[in-house]
């Protein structure tokens, strides 16, 4: 079975330690188990612990496995999936994790409005020989719809209306537009998802259970490779040696003590868990002024660089150790950071971690007292977006904020603010009234590619190395099906830099009033004016013209910003890790 360690300082192990004997008392694996929504606020939470069970309908799973066996074999080599949030975050990371099994098609993932992204993804496909997976449990996803919208029609330009359906499938729980859509069409096939399961603990439902089939992967042996992590976190295991309740009362007691910032340090084989782990925990906890704030693929620092804010969770193979990353995590627990270790065995035993991360946000969720499978500010900014989607056209790049400069590709739009030049508005964006705790959350409504991935990368650990405070990177609407009920719903610590670029040209979905630019852009503004309405910070930087020229200057224009001596320059002192005296904290080992 995947394994579990940490190291943890002696303050944050006897809170464990009396939040565990409350656990005991009170019988929380067993509430839990048995759907008791007085765990956690008496609402409707015993409504959605389907993901309990693993796997598909009963009865189910054979016809699954059997219907995308033939799709495997239909002449297809590329399955696209096209969703949003929890109907793909799970799939790709099955997708990065297992790989293609014999007799398996490609697994590529589009979950983005933005124009760019879009063509080059379709530039890649042979569109005769792709089948589209279009994922939403709702089934009005915009997003998605959207993107079956224009596949569809580019298939039926080049085969004919009949045929083209016969080259869509549906994930979608029963009953909804989506399934109506794909009977009307002719899809080939429409797997039903579980009412009873939300679309970030879907994994292993059929929304990721599909995908690992299509990949070429027996869809029941993902499931069954869960069941040893399921028995561990059973009702009437040990509590002390519960894996999901121990992990979920260490995140949970880590962030009441301010240590919220849950920083992912992920083998190469495992960092793709990084992207659904993200939703999982911002979108379960970021609530009520409350929350774990997820840091995926930051880059990496020295220890002296971190703040008191941070716990670190290694992903550690078993398979394909990174020795290096394995030092690091030492040297962290070494000068007194929380250091908790997941060990996750090779192939299929992801499943366990699937699991185990479940059972522990849903526990963490107790401790924080909030509903882990509500997201109440996530439709804010979707009403916003509906809003401003139809006036967004390109006259609407000057929204999202009073535009304060305009510095050559550049314009920069916010709160009104007087500064000397871009690089100082920048200082002190990310310096004005920092607080211990804080993050910046830079929000990129680009594609998601190698080039901007890297940028954004570069960006995150100039910003940090400098000030001190943790960074999330997303890229725009991905993010919003992520992270976004976090940074409306969580604690006001946050300062957003959006990042958005001139559209490659017109892109229609037919059906939809806006096209992909139109609706990228008003989902950015959408996004900040909420943001904006509940006293976050923010600033909007657009680029025209060449983006990589422009990603070239803004980067420039941050390490000036970041530099000692510039007009509101945010410095380390509010967040250095000598803030708090942890090298000389006792220690609290634990292997197991």
């Amino acid at each position: 079975m995947n394994g579990f360690s940490h190291d943890i300082p002696a303050s944050l192990a006897a809170r464990v330690e009396a939040r565990l004997a409350q656990a005991r008392r009170q019988a929380w694996m067993a509430r839990l188990w048995s759907g008791d929504a007085s765990l956690w606020t008496g609402a409707d939470e015993n409504r959605w612990l389907g993901w309990l069970r693993p796997g598909a309908a009963p009865g189910s799973m054979g016809r699954l496995a059997s219907a995308c066996r033939r799709l495997c074999v239909a002449g297809f080599s590329d399955a696209v999936l096209l969703g949003m949030g929890g109907a793909t975050l799970g799939a790709e990371a099955l997708a990065r994790i297992l790989g293609v099994a014999g007799g398996g098609l490609r697994l590529r993932v589009l979950d983005s409005t933005d124009p760019a992204q879009i063509l080059a993804l379709q530039a890649q496909l042979d569109l005769t020989r792709t089948l589209f997976v279009v994922a939403s449990k709702s089934g009005a996803t915009l997003e998605s719809g959207m993107l079956a919208a224009y596949f569809h029609q580019r298939v039926v330009d080049l085969l004919g209306r009949q045929e083209a359906g016969r080259r869509f499938v549906a994930i979608t729980d029963p009953g909804t537009p989506l399934q109506a859509r794909a009977q009307r069409e002719g899809y080939a096939a429409v797997f039903e998802g579980n009412p009873a399961v939300g679309g970030r603990s879907s994994v292993l439902s059929p929304f990721g259970l599909v995908a690992a089939a299509l990949l070429g992967h027996d869809p029941a042996s993902l499931a069954r490779a869960a069941q040893p992590m399921r028995r561990a976190c059973a009702r009437h295991a040990a509590a002390h040696r519960n894996p999901g309740l121990v992990l979920g009362l260490l995140l949970g007691e880590a962030a009441l003590a301010g240590r919220d910032k849950v920083t992912l340090l992920a083998d190469p084989g495992l960092r793709a868990l990084g992207g659904w782990l993200e939703q999982l925990l911002a979108e379960s906890t970021g609530k009520q002024g409350k929350g774990l704030v997820p840091i995926a693929d930051e880059p990496l620092a020295a220890p002296s660089r971190y703040g008191p804010d941070r716990l670190f969770v290694h992903l550690a193979s078993t398979a394909a150790p990174d020795a290096g990353l394995a030092a690091r995590a030492r040297e962290l627990a070494a000068a007194g950071f929380p250091v908790l270790v997941c060990r996750c065995g090779p192939g299929l035993a992801v499943a366990q971690e699937f699991f185990r991360w479940e059972v522990a946000t849903a526990i963490a969720a107790a401790v924080l007292g909030v509903n882990p499978f509500d997201q109440p500010d996530v439709e804010a900014s979707k009403a916003r977006t509906r809003a401003l989607s139809v006036a967004a056209g390109p006259a609407a790049v000057a929204g999202g904020g009073e535009l304060l400069r305009v510095e050559g590709a550049l314009a920069f739009h916010g709160e009104p603010a007087s500064s000397p030049s871009a690089a100082a508005l920048l200082a002190a964006h990310l310096a004005h009234a920092a607080r211990a705790g804080d993050y910046v959350a830079l929000l990129a409504y680009l594609p998601r590619d190698a080039a901007c991935e890297s940028w954004l990368a570069g960006a995150r650990g100039d910003i940090m190395r400098a000030t001190g405070m943790a960074t999330q990177g997303g890229f725009g609407p991905r993010y919003l099906h992520s992270c976004g009920q976090l940074h409306k719903g969580g604690r006001a610590g946050g300062r957003f830099l959006f990042i958005t670029a001139q559209a490659p040209g017109e892109l229609v979905a037919p059906g939809h009033a806006a096209d992909f630019g139109a609706t990228q852009r008003a989902q950015a503004f959408g996004d900040m004016e909420e943001l904006r309405a509940r006293g976050r910070r923010c600033l909007r930087v657009h680029i025209s013209g060449d983006l990589h020229a422009g990603l070239a200057q803004l980067g420039d224009l941050l390490r000036q910003a970041l530099a000692p001596g510039v007009a509101g320059h945010p410095g380390r002192a509010r967040h250095a890790a000598a803030a708090m005296p942890l090298s000389g904290a006792a220690r609290v080992p634990h292997r197991r």
